[in-house]
């Protein structure tokens, strides 16, 4: 019955979709990326001569959380097939140019779509990142044969797949034949669940921001901006954390020989304008305008209005406040923690336990309001040991732990040229 009411409503979100689309640019990308999703996989993936993987993200951080595991399956197997798919534009339109076999919208979680999918794209596993479990492709893909697999997973006591009346996803989960989480308060969880399929990988964003740290590449713009300047980065802010900058900026004098970006979530025109109108009186300047100035000496902050430059700008900064935590969700500190740096959040972390590890470490703080906001940004700046021994803390931190995609890779290699089942 549950199974019924569920299909019901993937018809109607799918609706709701296509009349959003009439005015929300979001929407009409989601539904003219999935319009014909078929025609789309018959014209563009190629016939299968290799094992294919299929790798399904939400959007964006989900694809990083996976591309370690990606990119070490194509060193080590590289006659293999990758597919990847996305849900979410935001995703798509940034990585649908990825080097792999394949990069597609996923269709909407219908029965038939399911089956079709896995008629067409042919996957011989397929791995879902952290939360993606859509209910009729765990089915299908159950009743296909593939080797359903999850990675960096978070389990918490509450969610709705665990619950009761949602048996019919954990009756999936069940068959997977492996689920990574990333912590051993989701291995409890999930074995009070009765999980025989569960290991403890980590979070493999670790990785992935220890390969960027690696191989980050010179951005001119921001060398020539921070000079010999300590240089504090706002990454990924929202309004709120914007207005405790801007708050911070205007009670104080300015922080002696600090310079200061700010990468905002939303870089749309309106937005960037009234960030440019905000900080008037601190010389800001456009990413985008940069070469263009002619006063480049007196600005002391850089609005980024660019896509794709965050990760590698955390090379420069001395101290990052970063957004979501004071809204719907925090966004990575994980980045900027791998160039070692002390880090300002909201108090909305507690789903995030890499945010609440941090802390614990004591290169972090959640601040709850304004008061705490002030009083740990005062100690970002103002002491210099105190910030270098954050510096380091944090990047031994994310060091400790690395390694999730080796525990990955031990799986997919034991079953890369075996069809046995595992034990």
């Amino acid at each position: 019955m549950l199974t019924f009411f569920y299909n019901i409503g993937i018809h109607l979100f799918t609706f709701a979709i296509w009349l959003s689309s009439l005015w929300n640019t979001k929407a009409r990308k989601m539904r003219m990326g999935r319009r014909h999703w078929r025609r789309e996989i018959q014209h563009k993936l190629p016939p299968k001569k290799a094992k294919r993987y299929w790798f399904h993200c939400a959007s964006l951080g989900e694809f990083e959380m996976a591309r370690p595991v990606i990119e070490q399956l194509q060193v080590e197997f590289p006659e293999t097939e990758i597919v990847v798919s996305f849900f979410s534009p935001s995703g798509y339109e940034q990585r649908s140019h990825f080097l792999c076999t394949g990069v597609f919208y996923l269709p909407m979680d219908t029965p038939r779509n399911a089956r079709k999918w896995y008629e067409l794209v042919q996957p011989d596993v397929a791995v879902f990142v952290k939360y993606e479990f859509w209910l009729n492709f765990m089915k299908a893909g159950n009743a296909y044969g593939c080797d359903m697999t999850a990675i960096s997973v978070l389990f918490r006591e509450g969610q709705f797949f665990l619950e009761p009346w949602a048996s019919a996803w954990k009756d999936e989960l069940l068959k997977f034949r492996r689920i990574f989480v990333q912590n051993k308060a989701s291995e409890t969880v999930a074995k009070e669940e009765e999980f025989k399929n569960i290991i403890v990988a980590g979070d493999i964003r670790y990785d992935r921001v220890l390969d960027t740290v690696a191989h980050a590449e010179t951005i001119a713009i921001a060398a020539e901006f921070k000079g010999n300047s300590p240089l504090l980065i706002g990454g990924s802010t929202w309004p709120e954390e914007e207005k405790h900058v801007f708050n911070y900026l205007s009670l104080k004098s300015w922080p002696l020989g600090w310079k200061w970006i700010l990468a905002p979530h939303d870089i749309g025109p309106k937005h960037i304008a009234e960030i440019m109108d905000k900080f008037s009186d601190y010389y800001p300047v456009l990413f985008s305008k940069w070469e263009e100035s002619q006063e480049k000496h007196k600005h002391k902050i850089l609005v980024v209005d660019n896509i794709g430059y965050l990760s590698r700008l955390y090379r420069y900064a001395d101290a990052a406040v970063i957004g979501g935590a004071y809204g719907k969700g925090l966004h990575n500190i994980l980045e900027a923690a791998a160039f070692g740096m002390p880090i300002l959040f909201g108090h909305k972390h507690q789903k995030f336990p890499e945010a609440e590890e941090a802390i614990d470490w004591g290169f972090a703080c959640g601040a709850r309001d304004y008061n705490e906001f002030e009083l740990f940004l005062n100690r970002m700046l103002g002491n210099v040991e105190w910030r270098q021994e954050a510096a380091q803390k944090s990047r031994d931190f994310v060091k400790q732990h690395s390694g999730s995609t080796e525990i990955v890779m031990q799986y997919i290699r034991t079953i890369h040229n075996s069809n046995a089942p595992i034990n």
